[in-house]
């Protein structure tokens, strides 16, 4: 039999993700490991088939599966008038990847056939050099024999977990470390004009504070993937759980969030505080907005994780009161000619407070979590399942990027913001809206990553977290470095003013946290309108702000 004509083929990680999602239909592959069955990805092959052409025939020795992507064909046994038809999503030629069998039936194509062929002797080498892949194959056929039918993850989770799979055992140089090095590199150029003099930046004032911009992103981009990727390495090591990693590497990821607000404060305390709230705002609005992506059942309503939907409940509720406090004490101290600005002692004490609430709160979603009453395609799969490195040299060497990573791009963001108040004279609102945008790039890349995946609980977490880690860490930590601060130098200027702008973003928070709160609280679930009320609430939300007299 000719050998039906191959298509091109995409390459790199477009071609993985591609190849992963047609592999995760066939449910003979979702029974057996993802992380193991994702090596076949080399070895599958997209062809196309004319019509009336034949795939498979009856006896023959079957060499390969075959996945139909388009296209319809006619599936006949020979001595029986049995025939039925197979069309886009069937996979004809299991047996020739579970047994090696000779083919039990002819299939021949009806029209045009565009398939994906799975080759048996290529997934007998990846059976033969994996153990647990070939007891996962030992268990399945015993079942079959048994006439059990095995209990499947569903298509987009056993997907995910095999992109996660394919991600961790590569060693090539990802996309993220190319952006990171040209960032570094661009750092290494400013540092060097400022003692070299080639260009005078007093001339081109605008276009530095451009490259300091982008400089800063594009190495804060790469220091949160480090660290993800060092937590990840560390809990395969460690033998962790997918939970506990994936909230420790979401928590360490925003590590360059920190050292931006730190240079902040250096600059202009008042901006490190106004770029840490708005943040929030930012961070709300994309929770709106991903909402609307996400799949809804009949009803219309998407099912939230049951610890996010518990936890988080009563720490939106926690987070209303304390800005709704916050604010009105703020009103009443300025009005009422009492004080007009918040200090060391101040700012202090509302930080720990705030810091001491989220440290409670992770352990309630421990507690809640370890309770086994979460669906478990909304954690991430254990990291000892995915190939890691986990040689002490591959985590060290990650973590030392991303601090060195989170220094640089802090310092490359504070840089921008000087020379954007204090040189270009920008307005102080849409300056911290746009440095709130690029402070928050670790959510929005492991948002964007886990939902490039399939992991929709997953990124619907990491983006709820955006909203909570940056209420109860990132703004108290702010709130403690300016009262630390003006504490150990005795400098004024290191305060936060009780004006428009602060009372604002205080009284403000109250609403954002009430309606997301309401939103999700319920009956544990998001619609649509539940989505497009909270995107109208945070956009005139943000409107307000930015339009205040200050």
């Amino acid at each position: 039999m000719n050998s039906p004509p191959k298509l091109p083929q995409a390459t790199g990680a477009r071609r993985t993700r591609k190849v992963l999602r047609q592999l995760g239909q066939i449910a003979i592959l979702r029974a057996l490991p993802p992380e193991e069955v994702q090596a076949l990805v080399p070895h599958v092959e997209r062809v196309v088939h004319s019509t009336g052409s034949c795939l498979m025939r009856e006896g023959e020795q079957g060499d390969a599966l075959y996945l139909i992507e388009r296209g319809q064909a006619r599936v006949n046994r020979s001595g029986t008038s049995e025939s039925w038809q197979v069309t886009a999503g069937s996979a004809v030629g299991e047996g020739a990847l579970l047994t090696g069998e000779a083919r039990s039936a002819t299939v021949i194509a009806e029209t045009e056939l565009i398939t994906w062929r799975v080759s048996a002797a290529a997934f007998q080498q990846i059976v033969t050099a994996s153990p647990s892949l070939r007891r996962a194959l030992e268990e399945l056929m015993d079942a079959r024999r048994k006439g059990v039918v095995k209990a499947l993850p569903s298509s987009r989770a056993w997907i995910g977990t095999a992109l996660r799979a394919a991600e961790a055992r590569s060693r090539n140089f990802h996309l993220w470390q190319w952006l990171m090095t040209a960032g570094m590199a661009a750092w290494l150029l400013l540092l060097a004009n400022e003692h070299f003099h080639w260009v005078d930046p007093e001339r081109r004032i605008a276009w530095f504070a451009v490259i300091q911009l982008v400089t800063g992103l594009l190495i804060i981009q790469g220091a949160c993937e480090a660290f993800l990727h060092g937590v990840e390495r560390l809990g395969a090591r460690l033998r962790w759980d997918g939970f506990i990693s994936g909230t420790l590497g979401s928590a360490l990821s925003t590590l360059p969030e920190f050292v931006v607000i730190a240079f902040l404060v250096l600059v202009e305390p008042m901006v490190a505080f106004v770029t840490a709230v708005i943040t929030i705002f930012n961070n709300a609005l994309a929770f709106s907005i991903y909402s609307f992506f996400l799949p809804k059942d009949r009803e219309g309503v998407y099912a939230m994780p049951r610890s996010l939907a518990k936890a988080g409940g009563e720490i939106l509720i926690t987070g209303a009161a304390i800005a709704l406090i916050i604010g009105i004490v703020m009103v009443a101290a300025r009005f009422g000619g009492v004080k007009f600005t918040l200090v060391g002692a101040d700012l202090i004490v509302i930080g720990s407070v705030l810091l001491f609430i989220y440290g409670y709160y992770l352990l309630t979603l421990v507690r809640y979590y370890g309770e086994g009453k979460d669906d478990s395609e909304s954690v991430p799969p254990d990291p000892g399942r995915l190939g890691h490195d986990t040689r002490w040299a591959a985590i060290i060497s990650m973590m030392l990027m991303g601090m060195v990573g989170a220094y640089c791009g802090g310092e490359a963001i504070g840089a921008f913001a000087n020379t954007a108040i204090r040189q270009l004279n920008m307005p102080m609102i849409p300056t911290a809206a746009g440095l709130a945008l690029f402070a928050g790039v670790s959510e929005y890349i492991i948002v964007y990553k886990a939902h490039q995946r399939g992991e929709l609980g997953i990124a619907l977490s990491n983006v709820f977290g955006g909203i909570s880690q940056v209420m109860f860490l990132l703004l108290p930590f702010s709130l403690l470095v300016i009262g630390i601060a003006g504490y150990a130098t005795g400098n004024a200027q290191y305060a936060v003013p009780i004006n428009t702008v602060s009372i604002l973003l205080m009284l403000l928070l109250f609403p954002l946290f009430y309606a997301l709160h309401q939103c999700m609280g319920q009956d544990k679930s998001l619609s649509n309108l539940d989505a497009a009320a909270m995107t109208g609430i945070y956009l005139l939300l943000l409107y307000f702000l930015f339009t205040s007299p200050a």
